[in-house]
């Protein structure tokens, strides 16, 4: 059985990391260390945890902070595995999920990783709709996470992962030179991964800053210019693609919109129709009360009644008046 190390870069994660450990221990491939580097922790529960947790086949190193890039380095260069797989110390892993990589590995050398589907929990809860790996699609934007299966030797020959991306997507840096180097990619049709959805985190915080994120993406592009230029149809593919569906949508806002227009005046229509059909029913019983208004000033008795009626009928018909303004506003 070849070793497996299972990479684990930590800040200030203390209260998920054990959760982290226990699914990477949990592995029905028994031929497996854990390898943690703390990133500079500055949180005491997440210190204490280090200094007095003793968890079996798991080694642990401190550095300075340095980003989680760096830290995942560090952990790959003290890992005595042929094979690593990263893992965030907020994220778990299904029992079988290196046990089926490592076969994938062992069988195939012109592989140079294998990830499986993931599932989102915590803050959000499902399956991670991440489109399936295909070259067009990461001549876009990333679709492997980090938590993927390769060789020490490819991430040796690759560079490891650029420690100058401090904000995120260094694994997409990680992933284009291993594709562009001529290793292929196989996903596992399970879901074996479960990535931690935090209302905070430093994934949540890049996606939300335009700068920052055209920028790393900008620097992605220029340090990979051969891989990009080289599948540049695919890009553009992509992006015509886009102005094609924002063609559609102006239009179906547009159809909507005249849809609505018309409506609209039928509607203005309908409500002028019964303003007028109410103006005459009030017209005509208006007429029939002042008739009967007229024979009841005649005879007395009748003409009490009729102040009785009046009375009573008053506070009823400002009641109806004033819902039938309100209904026409």
């Amino acid at each position: 059985m070849k070793l497996v190390s299972v990479v684990i870069p930590c800040f200030n994660a203390g209260q998920y990391l054990n959760e982290a450990v226990q699914s990477a221990l949990g592995q029905t491939w028994t031929d497996l260390e854990v390898v943690i580097v703390d990133d500079g922790s500055t949180d005491a529960d997440t210190l204490r945890l280090l200094e007095t947790v003793h968890w079996p086949r798991t080694r642990i190193f401190h550095q300075s902070n340095a980003g989680p890039a760096a830290a995942r380095n560090r952990a790959i260069e003290e890992a005595r595995g042929e094979y690593i797989l990263p893992l965030d110390a907020d994220d778990t892993i299904e029992p079988r999920y290196v046990e089926k990589a490592v076969g994938v590995l062992d069988s195939r050398p012109d592989v140079g990783c294998v990830y499986c589907k993931a599932m989102k929990f915590g803050a959000e809860e499902g399956p991670w709709d991440l489109p399936p790996y295909r070259l067009a699609e990461l001549a876009v934007d990333n679709v492997i996470f980090v938590t993927a299966l390769f060789r020490k030797d490819d991430w040796r020959k690759i560079g490891g992962f650029d420690q100058d991306l401090r904000h995120g997507v260094e694994d997409y840096d990680f992933w284009v030179k291993m594709i562009a180097s001529g290793k292929d990619v196989v996903q596992l049709d399970e879901y074996l991964f479960n990535y931690r959805v935090q209302e905070k985190s430093r994934t949540t915080k890049f996606q939300k800053g335009l700068g920052g994120k055209v920028a790393t993406y900008a620097n992605i592009f220029r340090n990979n210019s051969d891989f990009f230029a080289k599948h540049a149809e695919f890009i553009f593919q992509h992006r015509f693609g886009l102005y094609a569906q924002i063609a559609d949508w102006q239009q179906r806002y547009e159809d909507l919109k005249t849809m609505k227009e018309a409506r609209d005046r039928e509607l203005v229509s309908r409500c002028n129709e019964l303003e007028a059909a109410l103006a005459e029913f009030r017209a005509y019983w208006q007429g029939r009360y002042g008739e009967l208004d007229e024979f009841a000033n005649r005879h007395p008795v009748l003409r009490k009644v009729a102040r009785l009626v009046k009375r009573l009928l008053k506070p009823t018909q400002r009641n109806s008046l004033t819902k039938t303004q309100e209904s026409r506003k």
